[in-house]
């Protein structure tokens, strides 16, 4: 748990341990499953995707099966198939929807017509028109996901996210970005030690660096291709949470020694400083409202979290349960904080309303979890989870607990909605 960059500021010696070596291993795609009560999934019929000839088939076949796993990711969809030869599903099942489609092209364009059809009565739900190039047919299977989401449930989907991480490679912990569902992970970083990866758009995020030897912080433009070192000031710099509201990033510094939260501008502007006091503060996190923060500080011992406001002003305690909690994570609806808590040398995700009136446990097993990042459908959160030792990001259903295992690594940051690419 030492290495996750918004508590480092609670234990900054420990840095120095992110630095231990550990063996790198490529994407998996494993979804894995916990017994928890939850609602019942929706059923929907996925036909295979048609094409205009043969040589469309593989295509038509690959976006059929990325769009099968899209749906089944959203933990709300069951996503099923007909009888082969037939209009009509096992055991007298019924659905309530059906997505069927076909891949045409023209010279180096390629087209995908798709349809979502009530089931009992065949009528149209909606049809779109695709166009793209070859290389993106993963992209636009991912978009009619997220579309079928929105027209079925009118929830807004997450199959065009990315996912930021670090994951160690010999002395060095360098950063990450894969697909939501673990696919075009690519290398951003080499051959230095990296922590704290924070989105603040669909193509900016912030990360710290030792690259010179301090704890500096850096914006990165993905679509620029450009790095900017924002933050080098003495000591530790550590992005936290960005607000897009107001264009501020919360951090931590430590300029006079001790561990205090401040807003700072993308260029690397101080706006104000939030916290003063001998305590060490860190791990702020933005309400959605901009309105108020949420953050770990130390100063009736034990780490804790405690709110105030976008002034620094109001600040109250909001976990009394427990003397180890750390790593908050406030939820996109703002209904909900997600942090970690330390039982019986077990890391615990748990849940908490920002007025403290009830809590949750996530799920309770023998594992660890740590570094919550919720994705923006705020149902899911992306996490670690060591597994034989070695760190994983896992994907979490927080109202099934079901576990999907995304890459090896650690400390992640889900982006927020937009086409990355």
């Amino acid at each position: 748990m030492i290495d996750k960059i918004k508590k480092t500021a609670y234990a900054a010696a420990l840095l120095a341990a992110i630095v231990q070596a550990g063996p790198a291993a490529g994407q998996t795609d494993i979804h894995l499953s916990t017994e928890k009560p939850g609602g019942g999934l929706v059923p929907i019929v996925v036909r295979d995707l048609g094409s205009t000839n043969e040589k469309l088939a593989g295509t038509a076949s690959y976006m059929t099966g990325v769009l099968l796993k899209d749906l089944l990711y959203t933990s709300i969809f069951d996503p099923l198939r007909f009888e082969s030869g037939t209009d009509g599903l096992s055991g007298g099942r019924t659905a309530t929807a059906i997505v069927e489609g076909t891949v045409s092209a023209e010279g180096e364009r390629y087209y995908l017509d798709a349809k979502l059809l009530d089931y009992t009565s065949r009528e149209v739900i909606f049809s779109k028109r695709y166009s793209f190039v070859e290389a993106a047919k993963r992209t636009v299977a991912h978009h009619l996901s997220d579309e079928i989401l929105f027209f079925l449930m009118g929830e807004k989907g997450v199959a065009t996210t990315r996912i930021l991480f670090t994951r160690r490679d010999g002395r060095h912990k360098n950063l990450h970005v894969a697909d939501y569902d673990g696919f075009a992970e690519r290398k951003i970083t080499g051959g230095e030690l990296v922590v704290s990866p924070e989105w603040l758009d669909a193509q900016r995020f912030c990360f710290t660096s030792y690259r010179r030897e301090n704890p500096d912080c850096y914006l990165m433009d993905l679509a620029a291709n450009t790095r900017t070192n924002i933050s080098h000031r003495q000591g530790i710099n550590i992005a936290g949470s960005w607000f897009q509201g107001s264009g501020e990033l919360a951090m931590t510094l430590s300029l006079k020694g001790n561990s205090e939260i401040y807003l700072i501008k993308p260029d690397g502007e101080i706006v104000r400083r939030l916290t003063d006091n001998r305590a060490i503060d860190c791990s702020p996190s933005w309400a959605p409202n901009g309105r108020e923060l949420v953050f770990v500080s130390d100063r009736t011992g034990g780490p804790q979290l405690y709110i105030m406001d976008n002034y620094g002003g109001n600040t109250r305690r909001l976990t009394f349960n427990g003397t180890y909690n750390t790593s908050p994570a406030w939820s996109p609806s703002g209904d909900m904080i997600a942090y970690v808590s330390r039982v019986g040398g077990i890391f615990q995700l748990s849940l908490i309303a920002p007025d403290g009136k009830w809590e949750d446990t996530v799920f309770e097993n023998q594992m660890s979890c740590e570094d919550p990042s919720w994705a923006p459908d705020g149902r899911h959160i992306a996490a670690t989870v060591k597994y034989g030792g070695k760190p994983w990001i896992v994907i979490i259903d927080v109202e099934t607990g079901n576990l999907r295992r995304l890459a090896e690594g650690e400390t992640a940051s889900w982006s927020p909605l937009g086409d990355l690419r």
